[in-house]
């Protein structure tokens, strides 16, 4: 009897307790396993296995010694070694919990998905209030021109002419075809006035001018006719005047969305697709991990950038309608692969740094040079 106690003893001795961490380990070997058993590209070596199952019976017998943790945590080594690039954050982040709550990964593709189609909704509508605008600002300037031409026309007709009628029809028709257009364009900048009009106030020179005229015609004790002409060129002089604001506010706003706004939709939008097909990827390779949510999201801040990026190289005035979705189109495939813009970018950096020390350098020769001399 006294052997076999003393042999019991020297076991209860040689067993040591187990901490938290090391518990955990032995419950991710046990889920390496089954991931290589059931899904892993490697085949699972028989001996890693063996070591596995085994810490996890001695683990529930309490049969864990020294020499038990130091052949686990190597056979624990070789067995991440072998399922790399998976791990066991990239298992968990793919798999869902006990209580069947969406998994990491879910959620992340709920969330992209979801900024996805809004970004898309925000760059359709910039896009068509774009174009829009673009349209009536150009129809109009286009309109005020031809309409000048056919006033010019008109005055050089005589009244009882034949071409007299003709010629007045076509310009009514265009001046109200410009007025159609420019009560559209007024609809279309009170977005960025934020409800506001303009006040149209004559400048004082001009409103001075009109006013000694009409002390003029008082004066002269003019008829009705004139002092109807002078109100009535008060009155074109304030609408031109709201007419040109207009038009210039309409094409400030057209350059801000053509060199910012809509590239850096564009770009948003390339990043975007670009993250949802590398999700898609890592989660069928299970190697999405937390690390892959922040990368994701510094990748659509670059390539917000990036597209803005392209939009400073683009000279609206050159652009016109649909023409301008070329360089849209640019900036969207900056914003999908911005690695390229900041490799060629990079690229230019490095010439001209080049290019500065070749001229250092020539400039330290002709120094020496004349020295010399």
């Amino acid at each position: 009897m006294a052997p076999q106690i003393i042999m019991l003893n020297k076991k209860q001795t040689n067993t040591i307790e187990v901490s938290s961490d090391i518990a955990q380990v032995i419950q991710d070997g046990q889920q390496l396993v089954a991931y290589m058993a059931k899904d892993g590209e490697v085949s699972l070596d028989p001996e890693l296995a063996q070591v596995m199952i085994d810490a996890k019976y001695k683990l529930q017998k309490k049969q864990w010694n020294a020499q038990d943790e130091a052949n686990f945590l190597h056979s624990y080594d070789q067995l991440a070694k072998a399922v790399a690039p998976v791990s066991m954050e990239s298992i968990r982040a793919i798999s869902r919990s006990d209580n069947d709550k969406p998994s990491q990964a879910e959620k992340a593709v709920a969330w992209y998905r979801r900024y996805t189609l809004v970004a898309l909704i925000c760059l359709l509508l910039v896009q068509v209030y774009y174009l829009f605008g673009h349209a009536l600002a150009h129809d109009l300037k286009d309109l005020y021109e031809s309409r000048n031409e056919w006033q010019l026309r008109l005055d050089s007709e005589e009244p009882d002419s034949k071409e007299f009628k003709q010629i007045q029809n076509k310009y009514e028709e265009i001046g109200q075809r410009l007025d159609a257009n420019y009560n559209l364009l007024k609809v279309w900048n009170r977005i960025w006035l934020m409800g506001f009009s303009f006040d149209s106030d004559i400048p004082p020179y001009s409103q001075e001018k009109l006013n000694v005229e009409l002390r003029r015609l008082e004066r002269a004790q003019a008829d009705a006719n004139a002092l109807d002409n002078l109100n009535l060129a008060q009155t074109r002089l304030t609408a031109r005047l709201q007419l040109f604001e207009n038009m210039l506010f309409a094409q400030s706003v057209l350059e801000v969305l053509q060199g910012y706004v809509l590239p850096l939709l564009y770009g948003l939008l390339g990043a975007f697709i670009f993250v949802l097909r590398d999700l898609l990827r890592e989660i069928r390779a299970i190697t999405f991990t937390s690390d892959s949510e922040i990368r994701y999201r510094l990748r659509l801040t670059l390539g917000a950038l990036g597209g803005m990026i392209i939009g400073w190289f683009l000279n609206p005035q050159e652009l016109s309608g649909l023409a301008s979705l070329s360089p849209m189109a640019m900036a969207f495939l900056m914003g999908y692969n911005v690695d390229v813009l900041f490799a060629i970018m990079d690229q230019i950096i490095d010439k001209l740094r080049g290019a500065m020390a070749a001229n250092d350098g020539s400039k330290g020769k002709s120094t020496q040079g004349s020295g010399n001399g």
